[in-house]
Parts: C-alpha cells; sequence; structure tokens
C-alpha cells in the first residue's frame, strides 16, 4: 500500500486542555477564540496573502491523542446515545484511519510578534490545546454551503442546557474576564456528558484555560459548583 508522509504546518493554541468537554463540532462555542502558530517554515506573508479577504477558513488536523491502534471501521457516536453503531466514515469521529479532521472556524486576522512568530486568529474552535495542523483552505460560500443539504444521523444542532451558577462559586466566575465566562457557559450548555452518563447525579470536571470546572445537572439544569485555577 502506497504511504504519505504529512508535515504540520503549525500547531493550535485553544482554551481546552483535555478532550474531555470539547465541543463535538466547530463554531457551535463562538467565544472559543483560538491562535494557529506557523512553524518558522511557513511564516511566509506570501503564503497567507489574501486569506484575511475570507469570514471563515478550514482547518485540516491530525487527531493526534488518538493511537493507530485503537482506530476502527465501525464507532458508536454520542450524537447517537453511544449505543448505536455507524461506519467510521459516515461519522467525525477521530477513531478513522488517517485521523484527519476538518472544522470551519471564523477567522479574526492574520497576527505576527516582535519575535516574528505568525500566527491566524480564530474562534469557534473545537480542537484540544496543541493539535498539529494540517493545512489551512478558505471557506468558499457558493460551494460549501449547500441549501439542500441534510442528515438524517444529526438533522439538528444538539440541544442546550441553561447553565446556572452555584452561589459558592459566582464570585469566583464574575471575576473572570467576560470572555472566559461566555466560553465555559456556551461550552456546558452542549453538555459534555458521555451518553452512557445521562441518568447518573455526579459531579463532572473539565479543563478550560487556566480553569478546572466543576458541574453537575440538577433537575435538567447544568450547574457550575466549582472553579479553581490550575497550574499549566
Amino acid at each position: 500500500m502506497e504511504c504519505f508522509q504529512l508535515r504540520p504546518i503549525g500547531r493550535i493554541e485553544t482554551p481546552y486542555k483535555d478532550k474531555f468537554g470539547v465541543p463535538r463540532q466547530a463554531g457551535l462555542v463562538p467565544s472559543a477564540r483560538g491562535k494557529l502558530v506557523l512553524d518558522s517554515a511557513f511564516r511566509k506573508e506570501e503564503a497567507f496573502r489574501g486569506i484575511e479577504e475570507c469570514s471563515h477558513v478550514w482547518i485540516l488536523f491530525l487527531f493526534d491523542k488518538v493511537r493507530e491502534k485503537d482506530v476502527r471501521l465501525s464507532v458508536r457516536p454520542p450524537r447517537l446515545g453511544g449505543n448505536q453503531k455507524l461506519g467510521v466514515f459516515a461519522s467525525r469521529s477521530p477513531y478513522r484511519p488517517n485521523r484527519i479532521g476538518m472544522s470551519a472556524c471564523r477567522l479574526h486576522g492574520v497576527e505576527t510578534d516582535e519575535q516574528g512568530e505568525m500566527a491566524l486568529l480564530l474562534s469557534g474552535v473545537d480542537l484540544i490545546h496543541g493539535t498539529p495542523v494540517l493545512d489551512v483552505k478558505p471557506y468558499l460560500p457558493y460551494a460549501d454551503m449547500i441549501e439542500e443539504a441534510w442528515s438524517k444521523i444529526a438533522p439538528d444542532a444538539p440541544e442546550r442546557w441553561s447553565v446556572q451558577i452555584a452561589e459558592e462559586v459566582r464570585e469566583v466566575f464574575e471575576a473572570l474576564p467576560d470572555e472566559k465566562q461566555q466560553a465555559v457557559l456556551e461550552t456546558l450548555s452542549l453538555d459534555a456528558r458521555p451518553a452512557f452518563h445521562e441518568k447518573e447525579t455526579r459531579t463532572y470536571f473539565f479543563r478550560i484555560y487556566e480553569l478546572d470546572v466543576g458541574w453537575e445537572i440538577v433537575e435538567g439544569v447544568c450547574v457550575v459548583c466549582s472553579i479553581r485555577t490550575v497550574d499549566e
């Protein structure tokens, strides 16, 4: 079998430090900002000339946290409750043969700092911090937005939970910058629990920014009950 080598063009910095809690699709958490820091070989203005004429870009990346031995041909998508099997190529599961993913993200611009480090500024990201990026392509509405497209597997956007902040952590939460508050609320509204935990009552924790956030589902409402700072 013919094999190819792919070289990452950079790595993305995002608020999400672990797999648990990461939005399952791009754009579901608009306030989640990311920065695609380019490898030195690709820090060339000529390579990205014109990209700021686009509002959105496709990010092609590698699910590097998935081990090759864990790749499988059928998966149990969380969207289907974790009980129904689907062919891996009929899903967006990371457990795919070449472990390649793609996300459409909002592009806010290109940044070059005093050290010459070049980065694309993004939002609506759904990637773990440090994920290697293989390519960037412009999102073309006339070609990529297909009005008559449909999916029986996931016909609608996921429902969102109401999120409340427990009184004992309200002061800590309100001291956070507005962008971080919004990202926490938007992320938790998507219900990050594994499908097989839906009937369990327990406290869950997920990493976002420098925070470890604890939350519970209480009578159909997501309640943030713990917020603590974690050393990087």
